[in-house]
């Protein structure tokens, strides 16, 4: 079988491949059984297809190589613990475009009084081994834990594993962390009355923010009405409820997520995410995370949206073509980080090399056990900061499969990037993926 046959393992060796050689079989000599007794003998134990066996056996000359002859299961790796918050900062965005979006209802301002629980925490699970086509256990990796901090006004009970509430007053979740602040509220619209406003908490604006005003806050701002060339800096999250006219100028800046019903010739950055409801209309939008626009027209069309993780939108683009330029940033900064990674653990590995070599001179010579047992514990933190590494490597490697989703059309004329690579959409696609294969662009309809 060997000078007709070859067999390739993929997916950590969870897929074995059946290959045939530019050899000509004999007729006749290909059996099930004698197959069967080859795969076996390279050590093929679990998952063995015997349909495609009889499939290879009955169509020799017409059978489509490569063929799958047996298949594993891969390891699935448990959920890192995270902090589950017992508030909500929004309902759910779910409208038809004919439907009017009123968003003074869509949003709640999550306040707390002494006492009360604000957040529990929920442990990391285990994973769910694996198994190679070879019979072998491919572990599963432990979710990563989670430390959680103290906020502003909150304290974290490890027994319990609940944050409690120190304090009365706003809720702010913020990088699994939850603070309370106290809140500098506006009823009605800021003005000259008002000027800029500079605060160390939460800020609340019932009416609108005018053009040329500033607002800087500590923690949230959320402002009923419509923000205008205004700017906004805040280190926790953005609530606009009547939309962004920015008309070019000014700027919204935050530290977490922004939420509006849309944005038109705006400028918004977040380090979390970007969720609009209805358009974004020639604007220049960037988010760490994800930029979603899908209720209501869930139209992005024109100017500039910029992601780390992906975007998704019913439209994009226009029945007038105008230009619109999507970016995931994601594969250049995940390729430095992974890069960033491999140097680590090639440091720690020879630093290990050198330790473990230490501790055998110094047993060989008797040292004193104390001095031994901090080389042993300095090895073992190696290896922990190793493990580290590789989990965040795969954390990385993960993430870099990011995505453009459209539900409805993707129209002529939209500039895509991912990395380095781009493509200009020269047709209309319905409901659709865009993607990076094997260092191109692919947009495949769903």
């Amino acid at each position: 079988m060997d000078q007709w046959f070859h067999i390739k393992f993929e997916n950590r060796e969870t897929v074995a491949l059946l290959q045939k050689n530019g050899v000509e079989i004999p007729s006749g000599e290909v059996t099930y059984s004698k197959l069967l007794a080859w795969i076996e003998s390279k050590g093929i134990r679990h998952g063995i297809r015997n349909e495609v066996l009889s499939l290879v056996v009955e169509n020799l000359n017409r059978f489509v190589f490569p063929g799958e002859i047996a298949k594993g299961k891969l390891p699935k790796d448990g959920e890192s613990a995270r902090l589950i918050p017992s508030f909500t900062n929004e309902k759910k965005l779910d409208t038809n475009e004919n439907e009017k979006l009123d968003f003074k209802r869509l949003f709640t301002i999550p306040t707390a009084e002494f006492g009360e629980i604000l957040a529990r925490k929920q442990n990391a699970t285990e994973g769910i081994a694996g198994i190679s086509v070879f019979g072998k256990v491919i572990p599963a990796k432990k979710g990563k834990d989670l430390v959680v901090k103290n906020g502003e006004n909150t304290v974290y009970n490890e027994s319990e594993k609940c944050v409690y509430a120190s304090a009365s007053g706003e809720v702010t979740f913020q990088n699994n962390c939850v603070n309370i602040y106290p809140v500098y509220r506006v009823d009605g619209d800021v003005s000259l009355k008002t000027g800029h406003i500079d605060f160390v908490g939460n800020v609340h604006i019932t009416g609108d923010v005018p053009s040329g005003f500033k607002i800087n806050a500590k923690g949230d701002v959320r402002v009923e009405g419509v923000v205008e060339a205004a700017d906004i800096i805040s280190d926790g999250s953005v609530v606009i409820g009547g939309g962004v006219l920015g008309q070019g100028k000014g700027s919204v800046r935050c530290g977490g997520d922004f939420t509006s019903l849309y944005i038109s010739q705006g400028n918004v950055y977040a380090r979390g995410n970007i969720m609009v409801a209805q358009t974004i209309l020639h604007s220049h939008c960037e988010a760490e995370s994800y930029i979603t626009c899908t209720s209501g027209k869930g139209n992005i069309s024109g100017g500039t949206c910029i992601a780390g993780n992906g975007i998704s939108a019913n439209n994009i683009g226009n029945e007038t073509n105008s230009k619109t330029l999507l970016y995931i940033k994601t594969n250049d900064r995940m390729d430095k980080e992974i890069i960033h990674h491999e140097q680590k653990i090639l440091e720690l590995e020879k630093n290990l090399e050198k330790l473990t070599h230490l501790k055998s001179v110094l047993i060989q010579k008797n040292t004193e056990q104390q001095t031994i047992n901090r080389i042993i514990n300095t090895i073992s933190q190696s290896k922990l900061e190793m493990t580290n590494h590789r989990a965040e490597i795969e954390k990385s490697k993960n993430t870099l499969k990011s995505s453009i989703h459209i539900n409805s059309t993707l129209h002529p004329n939209v500039e895509i990037a991912i990395g380095k690579y781009k493509r200009k959409i020269q047709s209309p696609y319905t409901a659709a993926k865009v993607f990076l294969e094997e260092k191109e662009i692919v947009v495949h309809t769903l």
